[in-house]
């Protein structure tokens, strides 16, 4: 039975690397006679494929990584061309694992094993499954069957799909029938005035357990009306394909050679949502409905607290005006504990001069409400791809700020004084409120740092450091934002201070606990006399 379908939009299109491979899984689809291409790889043809807006699309390579990271570039490049459509993976037996993680999280709809192709059957079954034209294909089969001398299986299917379609429309009857019982008793002005009447007859006529039994109906049967037309919405939309996205999936995890990471149970990241307004956490539940993220909802500080020690989240988006503990005061404390999860802080414009205590406590990032969507994905994806390192903080005189510690020590004594130097001066730019000492602070804070650099570049050559171009690369890059930012200070006010002080600590984080701890490893793999 043959699909009518475009020559340009094939129903199905498959993409292979390696046509052998692929051959025995592409004479199975032939004989469904459905509409169907078929491409070898080829990043050329990208486009093409998306402007033919196939139903199904089919992946397959030598290998279900390299599969899996194509797709997700794909997405990425094309995401907002892409017509909805399933995608199926088309795997060896030795790689349904990382399959499995890949359809867990919605990136892909399904997975076949066609390396070998001992079960060519399942190919069918899916395909025709996802086209929805399952119902044309049950006669056909059943006339195999009985062509094969298997009468009385065939006639066992039969009568068993018979009664599940029976069981299926009695049950969608009953449905119906209450609900337009429902919709009719409520419309029915005459009905309604009869059971309000019995609502209000006296204890002496009509027993008063009976008549809250009545009112309890009344108001059961007013809010299966208010719920009809959303349960028919929601009814609806299980139908309509959803769009392919990657926002929310641990693409990392899909592509990892790292045998630890890829046994982890779920390639969806986790994101904890503590918000106290009922109206706004709709909102954000909206927004993150319609990713592949794993979610959970709290309402209050100690909530969230507690739900980030069971739930351990990827990512907290986390409300500044929590009752019980302000959001604040949550990170203050999870960081006490050692917990690093990136957090992303937001509050009302109102309440924005906090970002600034906020930010020693170590942020991913912070947004001020109203908030767009966009906002919202871009920072939560950021946070999951690329967290933070967290500095220790200390409070002194009621003002938080970072503190330097032992382990930050490189063994070098210049190096290290200079670093509790860089410490003390973004300390006082977290502090500072006027925009003339702001811009003061900066220029010192900038010529420091290049006095420091020029330390730092000196001792990697006199280690010899392998990487010390890659390093003192890094250096100019870091100048060249400085001189942006410094361009910023003109126009200073209190969102221009805090992303240069988000700037600041996460640079500062990256530069000692990370770039300076590579040539500390080296300085002491050689023992240099200069490194303790």
């Amino acid at each position: 039975m043959s699909q009518i379908s475009l020559p340009n939009h094939p129903d199905v299109i498959m993409v292979y690397q390696d046509r052998d491979s692929v051959e025995p899984a592409i004479q199975q689809i032939m004989e469904l006679e459905l509409s169907f291409k078929s491409y070898k790889y080829n990043p050329k043809k990208l486009h093409d494929i998306t402007l033919m807006k196939p139903k199904v699309l089919l992946l397959a390579s030598n290998n279900v990584k390299n599969t899996i990271q194509f797709y997700i570039n794909y997405l990425e490049e094309y995401e907002q061309k892409i017509a909805p459509h399933s995608a199926i993976l088309l795997i060896s037996n030795r790689e349904t694992y990382r399959a499995y993680l890949a359809c867990e999280n919605g990136l892909f709809d399904n997975y076949v094993i066609i390396n070998p192709l001992n079960n060519p059957y399942r190919l069918k079954l899916v395909l025709l499954q996802e086209l929805q034209l399952i119902e044309n294909h049950k006669n056909s089969s059943l006339e195999q069957l009985i062509s094969e001398g298997e009468d009385e299986l065939a006639s066992c299917i039969e009568h068993g799909v018979a009664l599940k379609k029976s069981f299926t429309q009695e049950v969608s009857k009953c449905e119906n029938e209450i609900l337009s019982a429902t919709n009719e008793a409520l419309d029915n002005k005459e009905a309604k005035a009869v059971l309000q009447n019995l609502i209000g007859l006296s204890v002496g006529d009509i027993n008063e357990n009976v008549s809250s039994s009545i009112q309890k109906i009344v108001d059961q049967l007013i809010k299966l009306k208010a719920n009809n037309q959303s349960i028919k919405q929601g009814i609806e939309k299980l139908h309509i394909p959803k769009k392919k996205t990657v926002i929310g999936v641990n693409t990392d995890l899909l592509t990892t050679e790292d045998a630890e990471k890829a046994c982890l149970k779920t390639s969806r990241y986790k994101i904890l949502i503590a918000e106290s307004s009922d109206l706004f956490t709709k909102v954000i539940e909206e927004i993150f409905a319609d990713t592949v993220f794993i979610y959970a909802l709290v309402n209050d500080g100690q909530a969230a607290l507690e739900k980030i020690r069971t739930f351990k989240p990827d990512v907290v988006l986390l409300a500044y005006d929590l009752p019980i503990i302000n959001g604040l005061e949550v990170t203050r404390l999870i960081r006490e504990e050692g917990n690093k999860v990136p957090v992303i802080a937001y509050a009302h414009h109102k309440d924005k001069s906090v970002i600034k205590r906020w930010i020693p406590f170590g942020l991913s990032g912070y947004l001020i409400k109203p908030l767009k969507k966009s906002a919202i994905l871009n920072s939560v994806t950021k946070a999951v791809k690329n967290p933070i390192e967290i500095i220790s903080h200390h409070k002194v005189a009621d003002k938080v700020g970072i503190q330097w510690i032992a382990e930050y020590s490189i063994g070098n004594i210049e190096i290290d004084e200079q670093h509790k130097v860089l410490f003390t001066m973004i300390n006082d730019f977290f502090h500072q409120d006027n925009k003339e000492a702001a811009i003061m602070l900066f220029q010192s804070l900038s010529s420091y740092i290049d006095l420091h650099f020029e330390s730092e570049e000196n001792l990697l050559r006199q280690i010899n450091y392998p990487d010390t171009e890659g390093h003192i690369k890094k250096h100019g890059e870091l100048r060249e934002k400085f001189h942006l930012l410094r361009g910023k200070l003109d126009d200073y006010d209190l969102d221009v201070h805090h992303k240069i002080a988000m700037f600041l600590y996460n640079w500062l984080a990256k530069h000692i606990l990370k770039a300076d701890m590579e040539y500390k490893s080296y300085a002491l793999s050689i023992e240099e006399s200069s490194f303790k």
